[in-house]
């Protein structure tokens, strides 16, 4: 799945994702700091769909450790957000962004 347009907010910690069938995913950065999909991150993640469990270190992280001080495109396949807790291992694919979409209507 493309996306057509990536808008990455910074002041509302906010990601939005319109792809290219229409659909707009808003993500807050603090899911996707807990969906990352690194193996530091995600060492017991079931399933496609589910985010896994993140260690307790991303889940008690509070303010700056869930913004965001930088976001790269990785090619043409996925985003790679630089954490402001220092973390850049994730790389989120745009099919697993679409996976995880958290909109009523995709879960």
């Amino acid at each position: 799945m493309k996306p057509k347009q990536v808008l990455v907010d910074v002041d509302t910690n906010q990601v939005q994702i319109n792809w290219l069938d229409g659909h707009a995913s808003i993500y807050a950065m603090t899911y996707l700091r807990r969906a990352c999909p690194c193996a530091e991150c995600q060492p017991w993640k079931e399933g496609v769909g589910e985010v896994g469990v993140a260690p307790e270190s991303v889940l008690n992280a509070v303010g700056e450790l869930k913004a965001v001080s930088d976001v790269s495109m990785v090619g043409g396949y996925g985003i790679q957000f630089h954490w402001a807790d220092g973390h850049t291992y994730g790389i989120y694919d745009f099919g697993y962004l679409r996976v995880i979409c958290p909109c009523d209507e995709c879960r």
